[in-house]
């Protein structure tokens, strides 16, 4: 394995210096080749690994991630401590890459637990990026996906998926909003991540009232699917442990994993 831009001492640490970035040609998986680096003690904390592109990239449930070139492919190691240590992590992780994508100007939204969308075509929310968290040997990796320039079509996308897709390249029209090669724009957006986390946003009030104002379908009546399981209920918020609340059928419900959509009855309204 090369790195074709940046490269890490091993033993430095997290503090000592910004986050490093590794930049990748074509790769098998960018959070299997961040697992080798961090292995090797060249990827601490913070630091992150960025692919050209994936031959064989994973999403939720490893479902497969298409990865042509010009999107971020990307794997940031985070630090294995509260609240990353626990089921609050995919909500944070959202929620520090939504405010690091609305400093460069595109108003994402949080959908629970781990995508981001924006409002495009009328309106209508469409997933622009996805998040997958994994740990291996006390190594917790978050393995990012942004439609930075292609976003794959309907026709290709599950039957019950829940949201159409969107590329930030789709919605670069307005005043002043230039979008940046996807290199430059991961740099741009790890140092924006590092910021909030360090300022504020590990501590569970901030991240949970921050996430919560940028929460899909907050007061919407929404349906949640698992394997397990299905409810109906009127979507709350958040709570201090990364769960979804749903009043459902008058009574407040916390559900720590599911698919998210609208009711009929809420898209129709």
């Amino acid at each position: 394995m090369s790195s074709v831009c940046h490269s890490s001492r091993q033993g430095e640490s997290a503090s000592a210096r910004p986050p490093f970035v590794w930049r990748l040609g074509e790769v098998v998986s960018s959070l299997d080749a961040a697992f080798l680096l961090a292995l090797r003690g060249r990827l601490i904390v913070w630091d992150s690994l960025l692919a050209a592109s994936q031959t064989a990239g994973r999403g939720q449930l490893r479902r497969r991630w298409a990865s042509p070139p010009g999107n971020i492919y990307a794997a940031l190691r985070l630090p294995p401590a509260p609240p990353f240590d626990g089921t609050a992590a995919s909500p944070l992780m959202g929620l520090l890459l939504a405010l690091a994508l609305r400093e460069e100007g595109w108003p994402v939204e949080l959908k629970w637990p781990n995508d981001l969308v924006l409002r495009v075509m009328g309106g209508m929310p469409r997933k622009v990026a996805g998040i997958l968290l994994e740990e291996r040997g006390g190594i917790l990796l978050a393995g990012i996906g942004v439609n930075v320039n292609n976003a794959p079509p309907a026709t290709a996308l599950r039957k019950e998926s829940a949201l159409e897709a969107a590329s930030l390249a789709q919605t670069a029209s307005a005043p002043g909003l230039t979008l940046p090669p996807a290199e430059l724009l991961w740099e741009r957006l790890v140092k924006h991540m590092h910021s909030s986390y360090t300022n504020g946003l590990s501590q569970p009030g901030q991240w949970k009232t921050h996430a919560e104002q940028l929460l899909l379908w907050r007061g919407r009546e929404v349906e949640l699917h698992d394997e397990r399981q299905s409810a109906h209920g009127r979507l709350v918020g958040l709570s201090t442990t990364g769960g979804l609340c749903l009043r459902v059928n008058g009574k407040l419900e916390e559900f720590l994993s599911g698919s998210l959509r609208l009711t009929e009855a809420s898209v129709k309204g």
